[in-house]
């Protein structure tokens, strides 16, 4: 840490990262986590066809739908959400998560410490950058 700062940039390659499918039918990387930032959470998951995954979120949450669908059952709605699309979820929110195909996603949660996820300081495989000649 220099001045403050944890890390100035880090280019995270997803040929470079490691999908690993647990019980629940799912996979997260929490790329940005308390290893490299003091704040802000994020990454990429993978939910499998069939997943699942009940939860309530303690942080708010940031999802962009990469490939596949998604639904994100709240209550007695469904919210189905596609590649390209973008779904924000309040802190406190109970709901479910469910693939009826695989689906990947970017997803970013604020404050980074109420995650499970990000709370951990964990480091993933980055690229360097090139330097200017």
């Amino acid at each position: 840490m220099e001045n403050g700062v944890l890390e100035i940039v880090r280019l995270f390659k997803q040929d470079q990262q490691q999908w690993t499918v647990d019980e629940s039918q799912s996979s997260i990387l929490p790329l940005v986590n308390r290893s490299n930032s003091k704040a802000l959470g994020a990454g990429m998951g993978l939910f499998v066809a069939g997943c699942h995954m009940e939860w309530t979120v303690s942080y708010d949450e940031v999802l962009f739908i990469h490939d596949g669908e998604l639904e994100l059952v709240v209550n007695d709605k469904i919210y189905q959400a596609a590649a390209g699309d973008v779904l924000w979820i309040p802190e406190g929110t109970a709901l479910t998560y469910s693939a009826p195909n695989d689906v990947k996603f970017f997803y970013s949660v604020y404050p980074l410490q109420n995650s499970p996820s990000t709370g951990t300081q964990t480091q993933y495989p980055h690229q360097e950058p090139l330097t200017l000649a």
